[in-house]
């Protein structure tokens, strides 16, 4: 079997990379400032402009609304590849895909673009959940695109687990915000960003390939407490809160208030009724 070449030319090619002050971009980021020259960051606040620019001085760092249905051919323009985060939970979730993906094919057909990573979520199928459902919509809509893509499936993220709070109480509690009993997979955010990177470099070898990526796992909730407890010397309780906790507090977090749409709410509350049953 022939050996792929890759075409990436890290000193010419534009790299854009979506939701570039978040946790995946973070991630990602170290390892490609080293080799490619043109960097396009893209974020949504002040603070992040101003974050991006302070670490990442040579990138080019555009703020910006991706639910804007313009946006995307100017994130585009003159790009050879994106890197496509979508803002989690966000309203119309699968319209910043469709969007971003008709950019991507004006790009590829009036300038320089070939390539469309897209960072998606382990088992689209499992549409009850409405942030899966959208994901998979985008997916096959990218599919059907006869752009040359790749769809990275990133699982439950082991930063999840907060072990710098139970580092700090002297009688740690984690407060599940689903049944412990219930297994889930984890991620790595580390394994990501080596896996994105190698993705990008590569191009070529990985075109029309999708990868559910796990780092360990499964396992419930007693048992990353019990290795938890072990590593920090410890014994972590372990406690569930209520439905209603877990969505008050997964909103407070994702964005900062209860006052969201409806959309988002729906989507968050879904996705707890979800993993407190199948994980």
């Amino acid at each position: 079997m022939a050996t792929l070449t890759s075409s990436v030319d890290h000193t010419n090619d534009l790299l854009v990379i979506t939701c570039a002050s978040g946790k995946q971009a973070t991630a990602l980021l170290p390892h490609l400032v080293q080799k490619w020259r043109r960097l396009r960051l893209i974020c949504h606040s002040p603070t992040s402009v101003e974050r991006l620019k302070a670490q990442y001085p040579e990138a080019e760092v555009i703020r910006t609304d991706l639910g804007l249905p313009k946006e995307p051919e100017r994130i585009l323009k003159d790009a050879a590849v994106i890197y496509h985060v979508e803002p989690p939970f966000a309203h119309r979730q699968a319209v910043m895909g469709f969007n971003m993906i008709d950019a991507a094919r004006k790009e590829a057909k009036e300038g320089t673009f070939k390539h469309f990573v897209y960072a998606s979520v382990l088992n689209t199928q499992q549409r009850k959940m409405i942030h899966h459902d959208q994901r998979l919509q985008v997916e096959e809509y990218l599919m059907e695109s006869e752009l040359n893509y790749t769809i990275l499936q990133s699982t439950h993220f082991m930063f999840l687990f907060p072990v710098a709070p139970m580092l700090a109480q002297e009688n740690p509690v984690y407060m599940a915000n689903w049944n412990p009993n219930v297994r889930f997979s984890f991620l790595a955010l580390g394994d990501l960003g080596e896996v994105g990177a190698k993705v990008l470099d590569e191009r070529e070898r990985h075109y029309a390939a999708q990868y559910p990526l796990v780092s360990d796992g499964p396992l419930i909730y007693h048992e990353i407490c019990s290795m938890v407890s072990r590593e920090i010397g410890k014994e972590i309780q372990l406690q569930q809160k209520t439905y209603e906790e877990s969505v008050q507090g997964f909103l407070l977090r994702l964005f900062g208030s209860l006052d969201v749409d409806s959309e988002s709410v729906d989507a968050v509350e879904r996705i707890l009724l979800y993993y407190n049953r199948h994980g």
